[in-house]
This record gives structure tokens, C-alpha cells and sequence, in this order.
């Protein structure tokens, strides 16, 4: 008995030294491990500390995201939007504030470009500046860029691809063939203003200078002796642009480009202006009339004068007179298009592809100009050809119908009748 107490005696003081060991060995690991845990906390402070004094650096440092623009070149037009009055606005951008900010509206969606992580993008406002600018001044691209803080490249494409915007989202808007109603009130001031009956507008054709292309440069040479790119347009009482084409080479002749238009093509098919509207004249019924120079065909719904030569008829001549007078709406819209926009007045540096979208563009923005009553300043106007324009090339009617030459000549009959000659050789107006 007493040797299995002595035994179990034994295993309870060993079971006690055990538990003893490992308790120490427990909270030698505790100590060591919160050891550890107290360096880890500690580099972790420092870390944050190094963390926070980079930051600091970091923010004094920092430079805000660069524009697409040189910020010490900005002043400008910075300048000119803000502080620049009615008459020096338009003086420079040829166009109201009232009218820039309709244009605006009508294309900011598609010039705004969006910000990156690394540059703020340069406003549609700013764009749709430059643009004007570059339309209503000569000044060069490298002027342009200084002016609104942007490089000469930026100006380069930023002209290019807000006249595509202007055309492709306001062109059926604001150059359209005139519908029934506007037909009757165009005709009605023709008459009025001209005593010229059943006009609907004008045709002619402007030759618009360029630098000499790369290719086929000889093709662009016209009867002035330089370069340019032709634009037929036609106009109408207003003084707006009703129908352009644009880019044929300068060495073309009105008449070829006439006829490879879709004008021609409409008028041949009686599909240009409303079938409903005529009027009976020298018992000739004639309908809504172009009218055109020496250059283009005698057609049924295009007029031109009479050939001047010792056998023209003092009524024939009389007509001519009319006809020359009622065509001035082309030749002022011509003038007041350039003379509102002058770049036009040089050569145009930039590829011909490019050059018909701007002219284009600038036809469109010529046209709310004079619908939204912004007016043509008269000191525009005096170096409105410097190079000249080529003179119209006769063509003779060889297969002009009988319905052309009966309008024509049923004009001249009421011409004779109705508006007698003034003295100078000037129509009296009724």
C-alpha cells in the first residue's frame, strides 16, 4: 500500500514539474512573441511617419495637370472673352456673342473632349475661337497658336475637325434649296428691289487662292495665272448661300463644273424648286429662274444675256442690263462672305481635301451671320479681290431648247414693255 502511494506521489510531483516547465516555457514564448509583435508595430509607425513625410514633399511640390496649351500664352483670349466689348468681339471673331454661343450650342457636344489622368483638354468654347479667328483674319497659324495659348499643330487640327462637325451637323440646316413658300418671297424681292419676275437666286462661280499642291499642281493653275480651288454657289435675294460646291481645280470651267453638279441634275428634272409655282409672261409660262453669266447654259430654268456683239437687239440689250443688275446677289454675297471671313482674300496654306470642308463650313456660318442680323461692316469690304478673279469664259448654246430662248426672250419682251430705258443707259425702277 504504501509502495503505490509512494508511486502515485511520484507521477503527481512529475505531472507537477511538467506543468510547471511548460508554463515558464509558454510565457517565455508570450514574451518573446509580444517581443516581436512590438517590433512590428514599431516599423509599421516608422513607416507611416516616412509615409506622411513623402506626402508632404510630394504636396509641396506639386504642379497641377498641364493643359493641352502653354498657360502663359493664354492671356488673349482669356482676355477677350472676358473683357472685350461688343465691338471688339465682333471686330475679331466676325460674329455677335448671341451668335457664337447659338453656334456653340449647336456643336459643343461634338468638339468637347474629355480630361485624362494627365491633361485637362482644351474647352469647345476655345475651339470654336480659333476657328473664327483663323476665318475672319489672314494672320498665320503660328499667330493663331500665340494668341490662344496652343501649339501650331493643335490649330492645324482643330480647324479641321470643327468645320467637319459644322458641316456634317449643320449643313442641311442652313444651305438648302429654297421650298415653296421662301421660292415665292425670294421671287418676290427680286422683283421688287431688281423689277427682275420668277427669279429664285443666282449662280456664279469664285476662285478661292491656294498654295500649289503636290499633286497635279499644274491643274489648279487658272486663267489669272495662280493657284486656287473653285466654288459655285447659289445665292438668293438675302444675300444667303442656298447651294455650294466646292473644290474643283481652278483650270475647270464653270460650265463643266455646272454640269457635273447635282443642281444641273435637279433643274433637268424639274425637281430644283416647287412644279406648282409659274406665272405666265408674254404668254410664256415660265417658272422659278436662275441666273447665271456668259458661262453657263441657256437652260429653261436658267437665264443668261443675250451674246454683245453689232447685231444685239437695243431689247436684248436691255435684257442683259436687267440681268446684270438682278445678278449682283451674287457677286455681294461673294463679297460679303469674304469680307466677313479673309482668309479667303490670300492663298490658303492646307491640303485641298481639308480646304473644302472649311470653306464649306464657312458658307454655313456666313448664312446664320446674316440670318441673325449681324451686321456686314462697310470697312471689310474694300480689298475683298486682291488677286482677282478670272473672267467668265462664254459658252455657246448649241443646245440650248426652244424653251430656253422662248423664257429668255419673253423676258425681254416684258422688259421693253414694262421697265423703260433711263437716261445713261440705267433702268428706270417702277
Amino acid at each position: 500500500m504504501n509502495k503505490e502511494f509512494a508511486v502515485i506521489l511520484h507521477r503527481i510531483l512529475s505531472a507537477k514539474r511538467d506543468l510547471n516547465r511548460n508554463r515558464k516555457s509558454h510565457l517565455r514564448f508570450n514574451k518573446e512573441t509580444g517581443r516581436h509583435l512590438g517590433e512590428i508595430r514599431k516599423k509599421k509607425r516608422k513607416e507611416k511617419w516616412l509615409f506622411a513625410a513623402m506626402a508632404h514633399v510630394v504636396c509641396q511640390n506639386f504642379r497641377e495637370r498641364s493643359l493641352w496649351v502653354r498657360p502663359s500664352n493664354q492671356a488673349w483670349f482669356d482676355m477677350a472673352d472676358t473683357e472685350f466689348d461688343e465691338q471688339q468681339w465682333y471686330e475679331n471673331f466676325r460674329v455677335t456673342r448671341d451668335t457664337f454661343q447659338f453656334i456653340l450650342n449647336e456643336i459643343e457636344r461634338e468638339i468637347r473632349r474629355r480630361n485624362t489622368p494627365m491633361r485637362q483638354a482644351i474647352s469647345a468654347r476655345r475651339r470654336l475661337a480659333i476657328v473664327l479667328y483663323y476665318l475672319s483674319s489672314t494672320a498665320e497659324y503660328r499667330t493663331i497658336a500665340n494668341l490662344f495659348g496652343v501649339s501650331t499643330s493643335f490649330v492645324c487640327s482643330c480647324i479641321k475637325e470643327v468645320s467637319i462637325v459644322i458641316v456634317q451637323k449643320m449643313k442641311t440646316k442652313f444651305i438648302t434649296i429654297p421650298k415653296r413658300e421662301e421660292v415665292k418671297e425670294i421671287m418676290r424681292i427680286y422683283k421688287d428691289k431688281w423689277q427682275f419676275p420668277m427669279c429664285a437666286g443666282a449662280i456664279d462661280g469664285t476662285h478661292i487662292p491656294i498654295i500649289a499642291p503636290v499633286v497635279d499642281h499644274a491643274d489648279y493653275v487658272n486663267r489669272k495665272g495662280y493657284h486656287s480651288i473653285v466654288m459655285q454657289a447659289v445665292v438668293d435675294s438675302k444675300y444667303l448661300f442656298r447651294d455650294v460646291v466646292v473644290g474643283w481645280p481652278g483650270s475647270v470651267h464653270d460650265a463643266r463644273i455646272f454640269s457635273n453638279s447635282g443642281l444641273y441634275k435637279k433643274g433637268n428634272e424639274k425637281a430644283l424648286f416647287s412644279s406648282d409655282v409659274s406665272k405666265t409672261i408674254q404668254g410664256c409660262n415660265i417658272k422659278p429662274l436662275l441666273l447665271g453669266d456668259p458661262a453657263y447654259p441657256l437652260l429653261p430654268w436658267l437665264v443668261k444675256g443675250y451674246p454683245e456683239n453689232s447685231n444685239t437687239s437695243d431689247v436684248e440689250r436691255h435684257f442683259n442690263l436687267m440681268l446684270s443688275r438682278a445678278r449682283m446677289t451674287v457677286e455681294n454675297t461673294f463679297g460679303r462672305w469674304k469680307g466677313r471671313f479673309q482668309k479667303f482674300l490670300k492663298r490658303v496654306d492646307m491640303q485641298v481635301e481639308t480646304l473644302v470642308n472649311v470653306v464649306v463650313a464657312s458658307c454655313i456660318l456666313h448664312n446664320i451671320c446674316e440670318l441673325q442680323d449681324n451686321v456686314f461692316v462697310g470697312d471689310w469690304e474694300p480689298d475683298v479681290i486682291p488677286l482677282g478673279q478670272p473672267p467668265a469664259v462664254s459658252i455657246v448654246d448649241a443646245v440650248s431648247t426652244t424653251d430656253a430662248t422662248d423664257v429668255r426672250d419673253a423676258l425681254a419682251q416684258y422688259f421693253a414693255l414694262e421697265v423703260p430705258h433711263a437716261r445713261g443707259g440705267r433702268v428706270a425702277r417702277v
